[in-house]
């Protein structure tokens, strides 16, 4: 039997665990994302906040967005997340087809979580709408085998949805893609 999104502790074993480098190569999804320290990032799909804790030690004079639909992952990562470091932080309780992206975000990032979005179409166009000009979309997620959304079908949606590709990086991880693209002026 699988591990459901309701069990955060569980999850957490998984999502969190000290392997992760080698199964996802962390360190060359933050590295292709070019931090600043004052960035705004919504970390959509957050889950257990795994990539939302990293952010906000690279982003100590912006702010983090933790955003998941799941409520016991909202409860679970306001627990968190909860510590005085954890300041410039905001958990964010979303809706499967609508992100509910605050406004002032500069970069807009979903690991393991497009595929399981059932209405990308609309996904993507409350995306585009939440978002101001010049914000940047990172998805990584899934290819080969294991994929339930192609990269090739993730840069078509993007793209049909009104979105620019700025790159789209096969190689930098063992089974993941790196999705990088803007909204077309």
């Amino acid at each position: 039997m699988g591990i459901s999104f309701s069990e955060p502790q569980r999850l957490k074993e998984i999502f969190d665990a000290q392997n992760r480098e080698e199964w996802q190569r962390t360190s060359h999804i933050i590295g292709t994302l070019a931090l600043k320290e004052d960035d705004i990032i919504a970390d959509v799909g957050a889950g257990t906040g795994y990539f939302s804790n990293i952010f906000a030690q690279t982003i100590a004079g912006g702010k983090v967005y933790s955003i998941d639909c799941e409520p016991n992952m909202v409860a679970y990562m306001k627990d968190r997340f909860s510590a005085e470091r954890f300041a410039h932080m905001q958990v964010i309780a979303s809706m499967p087809d609508n992100p509910c992206i605050p406004s002032d975000v500069d970069i807009v990032f979903l690991a393991n979580t497009y595929r399981f979005i059932e209405r990308r179409d609309l996904f993507l166009q409350k995306m585009r709408e939440q978002t101001k000009s010049g914000t940047r979309f990172v998805f990584v997620d899934f290819k080969g085998a294991n994929a339930r959304v192609t990269p090739e079908m993730a840069r078509n949606e993007v793209q049909e949805a009104g979105f620019e590709v700025q790159s789209l990086d096969l190689d930098g991880c063992p089974d993941h893609y790196i999705l990088n693209f803007k909204e077309i002026q």
